[in-house]
């Protein structure tokens, strides 16, 4: 023995002389167990032997088992499978020793015991670090035991932490009466109160990370591997972004929306601004005929629905190319007749074909100066999601009525008091001009702001404002739906991933009904259809399940678990996909009549969706004839359909949205992911807005006038690829473009500017300003707020199926816009309990920061939210 390893053997600490531990070999993970623990007891022995561990502190990768936690993973001699927590780890030198004391749950059987050691950590609800040993075997002798059964759930684990619960709550209890009763001392015992909060939110840490370690679920293949995705499982791995432009190769020579808006003034008539026509009434008299100024050329007249005509020397011109020796003004005139809601695309280009159909853009390729196009991004229409109605909220008490000139918002904008809220459309606004309306969080109105004859109106939400909606009301020409090109809604100069969630019910009996064909109840879960008044053939309604696109290949199971009847009138389901319309319609099953029975059918991966638009679900009752006795009814209750099987537990509609607020929208290769539970943005991209502020250090070029440069922005990628909103990117001088070098250039053509200066080219700046997204030299990454890491969390409320949906990514943007996130197959801790847990986690770290009043109320008032064992069962 070298006198080194005498010196070691002296000062090694008395509890590894005197114990007989088994020695853990870091390298082969093998446990070596040595004759005084070959023998774990005898068969029903409980809680009388203890063996011990020794292990180096140090193993793999630098890591340090004394900062992990520890587990004794078993099977017993039954196949059951457990844990054991060790809650003694000591440090002795280089070493770590630790035991294990043995339950009845290890000795429940004779025969062999496999064991192993596992040691964790975790951030939030990720594993970091994960080290095992290999299985290790001992014996347990036969011995005599009157029947006794342990039910599965009285585990180990369960019992552990139940008893460590209730010290927490105890604890929490204590010093909530401490602080009642010692106000004059607050300071300390403030901290008290702070430092039981801290242990409890400890308590839901070790949920968190225990409770997937479920006792009858988990696996051995020669190692036991707890799950580290058994909660937080309704959260996607990553959010990705993408870049997308409309462009225009400047081919229409029709300018319709002034042409039309111009000469025909008829109502009937709306001009949308993506070069398409809308007509929807009756078009008789002088005025439907319009004008078009065209020079010299050949030119090919494309409207294939055959409603405009030009008649010269009696040829009809559209439909066909014409040739014009000189200048022309020729008169159109649109066919008389009644239109229902019908859109068309007229189109002029030079030369004798017909050419790709786009919207004017002056005759010029798009992105241009004068007609900009929107940047897309994830999260481009930052707060606002999208959805639109016709119709507009009335100033005097903020209630919504339909209307065809007027546009707003579908679903509510969430804000608090004191959010500076930003409403942006593409166009200016005259009339009614465009307004922001706050409500309190019962509907009652508060307020609204309004401004004429802009594009960009701000206004900060009044006290108890807890949403708002957004109106566009021109003075008398429509903005359809589809005519709205881009809005943007920002809060606090915040833009928004919105992201939407779907449980495993796919049936939303308080959504969208497309037809209804009979009087129909709806309450908790439960429909009841009724005939009308008079009796009518197969009295119902159709719920809309989603687009079939998504469904196609897949199948849908419908379950009702119990069905009610009046005489013989059956009650019947039928899936049904809607083609365009609510006449035309292809029916995917038989009637379905039995109470408690699941019906599936298989959407054929080969359905006709031209002209498909949804999926819907048919509740009716029939009994065969023509017509249904008015008395007649059926009851639906409990009602599901989904993508897999139901159990027997019915499992309702769950929808959540959620806005993640980041400071502009994400482009292709920026990224929200999620790395050892901690979600980050990674960013690729810069956006920028030039409005002609000094601050932007512009300067004009001397060899060209038309060029204005700035070197301010120092991060950008030199050489790199720039996206504008008004110019296309070039890499060489090419007016007008925009492009990067050292610099960041613009330039115009020549006699572009009315004022060709720096003070000419900044006030141009400041009526037309210029957003760019450009590539960073060094891509970035930071943690997203604590906001937006709250909002992730609150998504996570639909159990076990999850459909999230990331709002506004268009079907060709080629990246994952949905995620389908399944239960766990271990089956362990669902999504609504790991909710309940953070929520907790959460209230308690907002407890800590408040005053001592508040802090005791609300612990007087949440103490019982702690209770360990109603986080386990949910």
């Amino acid at each position: 023995m070298t006198a080194e390893e005498l010196l070691k053997q002296m000062s090694a600490e008395p509890f590894a002389e005197e114990m007989v531990c088994c020695v853990i070999d870091p390298e082969t993970r093998v446990i070596d167990v040595p004759a005084e623990y070959q023998l774990l007891g005898v068969e029903s022995d409980e809680k009388v032997e203890r063996m011990y561990f020794q292990c180096p502190k140090i193993v793999g990768d630098n890591i340090d088992l004394s900062k992990l936690a520890l587990r004794v993973n078993f099977r017993n001699a039954n196949d059951q499978k457990d844990q054991y927590i060790v809650d003694d780890v000591e440090i002795s030198g280089d070493n770590i020793t630790f035991s294990w004391l043995l339950s009845r749950r290890v000795t429940q059987y004779k025969g062999n015991v496999s064991f192993i050691v596992c040691a964790v950590k975790a951030s939030g609800e990720e594993i970091t670090n994960e080290w095992n040993t290999t299985l290790a075997t001992a014996q347990v002798l036969e011995g005599l035991e009157a029947d006794i059964t342990l039910p599965e759930e009285d585990t180990d684990v369960v019992k552990q932490l139940i008893a460590v619960a209730t010290q927490k709550i105890t604890d929490v209890q204590n010093a909530t009466s401490s602080a009642n009763t010692a106000a004059s001392n607050a300071d300390i015992k403030a901290q008290e109160a702070a430092n039981a909060a801290e242990d409890a939110r400890g308590v839901i840490d070790q949920i968190t990370k225990d409770s997937y370690l479920h006792t009858t679920t988990q696996t051995f293949v020669d190692t036991v591997k707890a799950s580290p995705t058994a909660y937080g499982n309704a959260i996607p791995e990553q959010i990705e972004g993408y870049i997308k432009q409309d462009t225009t190769k400047g081919l229409q020579l029709f300018d319709a929306k002034t042409v039309l808006s111009s000469q025909i003034q008829s109502k009937v008539l709306t001009c949308n601004n993506d070069g398409s026509v809308t007509l929807d009434g009756e078009i008789t008299g002088s005025n439907r005929n319009f004008t078009i100024q065209l020079s010299a050329g050949t030119y090919y007249f494309n409207e294939k629905d055959k409603i405009f005509h030009t008649l010269v020397n009696g040829d009809d011109l559209w439909n066909k190319p014409y040739t014009f020796e000189t200048d022309t003004t020729i008169k159109c005139y649109i066919a008389n007749g009644e239109y229902g809601n019908i859109k068309i695309y007229p189109m002029i280009n030079k030369g004798d074909s017909p050419l790709s159909i786009e919207p004017y853009t002056g005759g010029q390729p798009s992105p241009n100066p004068d007609y900009p196009q929107i940047v897309h991004g994830v999260g481009d229409m930052g707060f606002f999601d999208g959805e639109l109605l016709q119709g507009y909220y009335q100033v005097s008490d903020g209630t919504f009525k339909p209307a065809t000139v007027a546009l707003c918002n579908k679903n509510p904008i969430p804000c608090k008091p004191g959010d500076k809220i930003i409403f942006e459309y593409e166009d200016v606004i005259n009339g009614s001009g465009i307004s922001i309306f706050f409500y309190k969080s019962d509907g009652t109105f508060i307020s609204r702001v309004n401004k004429v004859g802009v594009r960009k109106i701000e206004g900060v939400a009044p006290q108890d404002t807890t949403y708002c909606n957004i109106v566009i009301n021109p003075v008398s020409e429509p903005i359809p739906v589809a005519s709205a090109k881009h809005i943007t809604v920002t809060i606090n100069d915040k833009y928004a991933v919105c992201v939407k969630s779907k449980g495993k019910n796919l049936l939303n009996l308080t959504g969208e009904i497309l037809y209804s064909f009979g009087r129909e109840t709806i309450f908790d879960n439960q429909v009841t259809i009724n005939p009308t008044t008079d009796g009518r053939t197969a009295p119902g309604v159709w719920f809309i399940l989603g687009d079939i696109k998504k469904f196609l290949g897949k199948t849908i199971y419908v379950k009702a678990d119990a069905i009610q009847r009046s005489g013989n009138y059956n009650p019947r389901m039928l899936l049904m996909t809607i083609k365009g319309n609510t006449s035309v319609r292809t029916y995917l099953t038989y009637s379905y009549s039995k109470a408690g029975q699941v019906m599936s059918v298989k959407i054929p991966d080969d359905l006709d969706t031209n002209e498909a638009s949804d999926l819907a679900l048919n509740m009716y009752v029939n009994d065969g004839s023509s017509q249904v006795d008015a008395d007649a009814y059926a009851i639906f209750t409990n009602v599901y359909a989904g993508l897999s099987e139901p159990t027997n537990e019915f499992v309702p509609y769950q929808s959540n949205v959620t806005y993640i607020p980041v400071d502009y929208p994400l482009f292709e290769g920026d990224k929200i992911v999620r790395r050892n539970g901690e979600y980050k943005l990674l960013r690729k991209w810069k956006q920028e807005v030039f409005d002609g502020s000094e601050d932007e250090g512009w300067v004009q070029g001397k060899s060209n006038t038309n060029q204005f440069y700035t070197s301010q922005y120092k991060e950008k990628k030199v050489n790199a690829d720039i996206v504008s909103n008004r110019f296309k990117h070039a890499t060489s001088v090419e007016p007008p473009s925009i492009w990067i070098g050292n610099d960041i250039n613009i330039y115009f053509e020549s006699g572009y500017l009315d004022n060709n200066t720096i003070a000419g080219f900044q006030e141009w700046l400041q009526e037309n300003p210029v957003s760019c997204v450009y590539e960073l030299a060094t891509p970035t990454e930071e943690p997203l707020s604590s906001e937006a890491m709250k909002a992730l969390y609150s998504i996570m409320a639909c159990d076990e199926e999850t459909e999230l949906t990331i709002v506004g990514v268009p079907s060709d943007a080629e990246i994952q816009n949905q995620f389908l996130l399944p239960r766990n197959e271990d089956g362990a801790l669902n999504t609504t309990a790991y909710c309940t847990a953070k929520r907790n986690e959460i209230a308690l770290e907002e407890l800590v920061s408040q005053s001592l009043d508040a802090r005791v109320n609300k612990l007087e008032v949440d103490n019982e939210s702690l209770n360990l064992q109603t986080l386990i069962v949910e």
